[in-house]
């Protein structure tokens, strides 16, 4: 095995213990799910759609307040850039103007992956993504943090931190065990499990 990576299998339980004694003590602005280190160092942020709320009436309204709170705790915990898994005809337009500007005030910038609701990614987003690998590894090495966001940030968000603990080495039931310490509804059903597990050993680079 190499050496980064089994480093980074051995860290897999110190930071599991780390988890679990922080998981209660943390609590996080706006709509950060949770902040978790990474074995190559920095750390994976999730968090729900900044500026979302749910009204009385179960529907969704978008507050500047929120997300801005939102996307200045994701700064503050060292995030530079968010990746956004919600498709654009989830939410309505405004809620994506209030993002886009509110994220450049802050001083975040945005990508969008759009992936299916309690669904995985598409392989062309899957190709994509291992593509960038180096340059993940490069920003979580210097100590940055890789931030995701999807409509609750669980599932969509929790799949792609776990995905990105199995890139660094963990095996994926680790990564997955690792996430939901941090937030218990990450990962969200059968089918996001078992397609992490499905994911190929990492080749160094």
């Amino acid at each position: 095995m190499d050496q980064k990576f089994r480093s980074a299998a051995l860290s897999a339980a110190a930071l599991s213990a780390a988890a679990l004694s922080a998981a209660d003590a943390n609590t996080y602005p706006g709509s950060i799910r949770a902040v978790i280190p990474h074995p190559l160092g920095g750390n994976l942020a999730m968090t729900g759609f900044p500026g979302l709320e749910t009204g009385l009436d179960g529907s969704a309204m978008f507050t500047p307040d929120h997300c801005r709170e939102t996307l200045t705790g994701l700064y503050c915990h060292g995030a530079r850039h968010l990746v956004v898994l919600v498709e654009r005809d989830e939410l309505a337009d405004v809620g994506f103007g209030l993002l886009d500007s509110t994220a450049a005030e802050v001083g975040i910038n945005l990508s969008y992956h759009p992936v299916v609701d309690y669904s995985v990614p598409s392989e062309a987003l899957a190709r994509r993504w291992r593509q960038d690998r180096a340059t993940r590894d490069a920003l979580l090495q210097q100590g940055g943090t890789l931030a995701f966001s999807c409509r609750h940030g669980a599932g969509r968000s929790g799949l792609m931190a776990a995905w990105s603990l199995i890139e660094a080495g963990l095996a994926a039931d680790d990564a997955i065990t690792l996430v939901r310490q941090h937030f218990p509804e990450a990962v969200e059903n059968v089918e996001q499990e078992d397609w992490l597990r499905a994911q190929p050993a990492p080749v160094a680079l």
